[in-house]
């Protein structure tokens, strides 16, 4: 899976690397992830899998800076990571329903305004260009006055992609993107976030294993908070994905010790995993 370059204007600024040193992350009793260790490259494209309640979901939020280990560190370039250096793409179903995807998509950016520039902006934007830029490279150019309640699931979810872009992050997260499309549609929305990218790294968390060997370039096996394995996708055999699915044993799929395939659904998760 490899980023092409787009219209966009791109940081001049060398990206940086993201490390995770000996973290563990606690829930009250609950351990989501245990010691885990890794380091990875601006423009690589990985994906991260596991059964549900492995510790995937905690592992995005704390690369996203949104919570905090317990023991270890997580840094982007030697640093704290902060500001809007990471940006998470969440799933569609977090638009606003009753707004077009143009507002949708302007809302990303509400972070770097000031409280009432923000509260204005995706309703009477000042400069629309960067949000129509970004529909345009998600494939949407023409749907940018539809509401989003119009959209189907598959276009939903490149309008989230489009408003994750809208901050310039130098880390792309995004959890679960294919969960409730089609096979093709899963395909598709891949395909549209690699194609917007060009030197970020893109982490993201998937149930559909397949679909992960087929388009990342790096597989990350997570099983009970642990770091099972990390290798290319080329190298991740039968027995190690019937490890990882056993060793989590948190849904009926991961019982059976047997990987998903692209025709199941995924199983709720968590908020902590």
């Amino acid at each position: 899976m490899t980023g092409t370059p787009t219209a966009q204007s791109k940081d001049p600024q060398p990206r940086r690397r993201l490390v995770f040193d000996g973290v563990t992350k606690r829930f009250g009793e609950e351990v989501a992830l245990r010691e885990v260790s890794l380091s990875l490259e601006a423009g690589e494209r990985v994906a991260v899998i596991g059964p549900s309640g492995a510790g995937k979901t905690t592992l995005l939020r704390l690369a996203a800076g949104a919570l905090r280990p317990e023991t270890g560190t997580v840094t982007l370039g030697g640093t704290t990571i902060t500001g809007s250096a990471v940006t998470l793409a969440y799933q569609g179903e977090t638009l606003v329903d009753r707004r077009t995807a143009l507002s949708n998509v302007l809302s990303g950016r509400v972070g770097a305004l000031s409280w009432l520039r923000g509260f204005l902006e995706p309703i009477v934007p000042r400069t629309p260009e960067p949000a129509l830029e970004r529909l345009a490279a998600v494939g949407l150019a023409d749907r940018t006055d539809v509401p989003v309640h119009s959209l189907s699931a598959g276009e939903r979810q490149r309008v989230a992609f489009a408003r994750a872009l809208m901050q310039d992050a130098e880390v792309v997260l995004a959890d679960e993107p294919t969960a409730n499309l089609d096979p093709s549609s899963r395909r598709n929305v891949i395909d549209v976030l690699d194609a917007v990218l060009d030197d970020e790294l893109l982490v993201t968390a998937l149930h559909e294993v397949e679909l992960a060997l087929e388009h990342f370039d790096r597989i990350l096996g997570i099983a009970d908070g642990r770091l099972r394995f990390d290798t290319a996708p080329e190298t991740v055999s039968d027995d190690q994905l019937d490890a990882l699915f056993a060793a989590g044993a948190s849904t009926p799929d991961a019982a059976t010790g047997r990987p998903r395939t692209e025709t199941d659904s995924p199983s709720p998760v968590p908020w902590y995993v």
